[in-house]
C-alpha cells in the first residue's frame, strides 16, 4: 500500500513556522538519515526504494525534510537530489554540519571554520541548491548527548555564511541550555534538535524554555 494511501495532510501533526521566517512545515517532517547503507555509510541495497520513499513522502503531504550531507557521505542527499530536484514549493530542506565521515566509518569532529565552510558548500552542491533553508551545527562534544563547551566560534562562522547568502537560518542539535543562550547572542536560533522522546525527559527544562521563545 504507498504510503499516501496511509497518511493525510491532515493527520501529519498540524502547522509550525519557524520564528522569524517565512518558513511553515507541517509537524511531522522525514528524516533522511537511513536513505544510506548500513551504519548511515555507503549507498543503500535498493536506491530505487529509497527514492521512491522520499517522492512517496511528499506527495503525503511532508514539506521539512532533515539530513546532513555527512549521513553517506554524501549520499542521503544525492538521493534527495535525484528524488525531487526540482524542489516543490514549499518543501524545507534541514542539514546539519559538524561531522565527517572518513572511509574507515566512524564519526569525527568537523567544527573549524574551514570545515564548517567546507561541510556548506558540499551540502548546497549535492543538493543542487544555492542556499540552505536551515543549518543546524550539530555540536559534537559528546556523540551520545550534550556536553558543556563553549560553541561560539563554530556559530559565529555560520553567521557569517548567512551573511554571505548561503545558509538563510540557523539551527543547534546536541546542546545544552547554556550553550543555546550562547548561540542567541550571536545569532537568532530557529530550531534545536536534541534527544528526546518518551524514555529520555532530561531535557524537559529546555524544551519548556524553547516553547516559551517559539522556538522548533
Amino acid at each position: 500500500m504507498k504510503m499516501n494511501n496511509l497518511i493525510s495532510k491532515d493527520s501529519l501533526g498540524g502547522q509550525f513556522t519557524f520564528p522569524g521566517t517565512p518558513l511553515t512545515v507541517q509537524r511531522m517532517g522525514y528524516g533522511a538519515m537511513q536513505l544510506a547503507g548500513p551504519g548511515v555509510f555507503g549507498p543503500p541495497k535498493d536506491p530505487e526504494g529509497a527514492i521512491t520513499v522520499l517522492r512517496e513522502a511528499v506527495a503525503a503531504g511532508v514539506n521539512h525534510i532533515d539530513t546532513a550531507d555527512f549521513y553517506g557521505p554524501h549520499i542521503t542527499n544525492q538521493i534527495i537530489r535525484q528524488a525531487l530536484h526540482p524542489y516543490p514549493t514549499g518543501l524545507v530542506i534541514v542539514s546539519k554540519l559538524g561531522a565527517v565521515r572518513p572511509p574507515d566509518g566512524s564519526w569525527q569532529p568537523a567544527s573549524s571554520p574551514k570545515d564548517l565552510a567546507a561541510g556548506v558548500h558540499d551540502n548546497l552542491r549535492n543538493l543542487g541548491l544555492d542556499a540552505l533553508d536551515i543549518v543546524n551545527y550539530r555540536a559534537m562534544g559528546s556523540i551520545h548527548g550534550p556536553k558543556e563547551g563553549s560553541i561560539a566560534e563554530q556559530v559565529t562562522v555560520l553567521a557569517n555564511l548567512k551573511r554571505q547568502g548561503l545558509i538563510r537560518h540557523i539551527g543547534l542539535s546536541n546542546v545544552t541550555a547554556t550553550q543555546v543562550t550562547e548561540a542567541q547572542v550571536i545569532t537568532d536560533i530557529v530550531c534545536v534538535q536534541n534527544n528526546y522522546n518518551l524514555a529520555n525527559r532530561g531535557e524537559d527544562p529546555l524544551i519548556d524554555d524553547l516553547a516559551r521563545q517559539g522556538i522548533a
